[in-house]
């Protein structure tokens, strides 16, 4: 796949514009400000289906109520449109080979994958936001995990909902609707902590080698999945929690136990890498993460992802910055960036933007 052209209209805050892409390495350069995470945005938007930012509604100008999105790739032209409508909700659409759809479908999906800045910082943030990093590349992944996921949420929500009715209802009607709630949540729980588990194993069949490569030294990465309950008869475990927690949780108004409560831990060289790693180093392992995701996008595809960098560099002293662009050889390559580097130069196509 690759990206030969992107249009947009009413998007944030370009009115119109059109850029072409080297099959290769493209550069957007230009002050903080001038619109450069939008276009990769919009170019995400046209591959992966949802923005990486925030509410879709945001793509649209302020000015305007609809913005639109043509990208040109090989083979095809693919366009997507967000309007916003008189009941101030947002209707999208997607038109991919003549077919139109609100959601763009999985099968249309296209390989990419995206480094931000943020997420080089993931080790010492919540694990909430771990817990959100790692959902989202298997959701990138497999398709049906995201499914699950989302089912998951949506009956945590219920089931938060049922909790806060206890002293309005009859304590066994409230019960038994719980308990119904309650088997559907440990049936969706033990799929979500078994893939959970499952991608931790395949994790740790490739990070040291690939965190290895962008030291330039040998070392061992591994990432442990710490659940709030053992693995065995997981399911049954987690009932008997949620009965016995039942009253607790509905003065605190939420579910305690969970996989929404879990957490992934990364170790480098037998240390807890959140305690023990340098700034150099924890950015090395998030970014042995990403590549990761490259290779399991490029088996699960059978296609070379699209890359995507956005600010990346200005995480990265120049020797990790040269070991990241060696290890994405070969992939169509979009980075954003306030200035050239010295290690881009004379490599690819760029865009400029401007403040003015």
């Amino acid at each position: 796949m690759n990206i030969r052209e992107i249009r947009v209209s009413n998007l944030r805050s370009y009115e119109l514009f059109s850029a072409s892409f080297d099959p290769e390495l493209t550069l957007i350069l230009g002050p903080n400000g001038t619109g450069k995470t939008s276009l990769l945005e919009a170019v995400y938007f046209l591959t992966a289906g949802t923005s990486f930012r925030g509410r879709d509604r945001d793509m649209i100008a302020h000015d305007s109520t609809r913005a639109d999105i043509v990208l040109e790739l090989g083979d095809e032209s693919r366009r997507a449109s967000l309007q916003l409508t008189a009941e101030d909700k947002i209707k999208k659409s997607f038109d991919i080979r003549g077919k139109i759809t609100q959601r763009l479908p999985a099968a249309a999906r296209l390989p990419v994958v995206l480094f931000e800045p943020d997420e080089l910082r993931l080790l010492t943030s919540s694990p909430e936001r771990r817990r959100r990093f790692m959902d989202g590349v298997l959701s990138r992944l497999y398709p049906q995990y995201a499914t699950i996921l989302n089912r998951y949420q949506r009956t945590l929500l219920q089931r938060n909902e049922l909790l806060k009715r206890r002293e309005d209802m009859d304590e066994k009607s409230w019960s038994d609707q719980l308990f119904v709630w309650d088997l559907k949540f440990a049936d969706l729980a033990l799929e979500i902590v078994r893939q959970r588990r499952e991608f931790a194993v395949t994790s740790n069949s490739h990070l040291s080698k690939l965190y290895s490569d962008i030291a330039g030294s040998e070392h061992h990465v591994t990432v442990s999945y710490h659940s709030t309950l053992p693995d065995e008869h997981y399911q049954q475990k987690l009932l008997d929690r949620l009965h016995a927690n039942r009253v607790a949780d509905s003065y605190r108004g939420y579910t305690s136990v969970g996989p929404h409560r879990d957490d992934f831990l990364l170790s480098l060289d037998g240390h807890l890498a959140a305690e023990t790693a340098s700034r150099g180093e924890m950015r090395s392992i998030m970014l042995a993460y990403k590549l990761l995701e490259v290779a399991l996008q490029q088996d699960a595809y059978d296609s070379a992802p699209l890359i995507l960098l956005d600010d990346v560099f200005s995480e990265l002293d120049p020797s990790r910055e040269r070991a990241l662009m060696r290890a994405l050889r070969g992939h169509q390559t979009i980075i954003t960036a306030t200035d050239l580097r010295d290690s881009l130069k004379s490599r690819g196509a760029i865009i400029q933007l401007s403040d003015n």
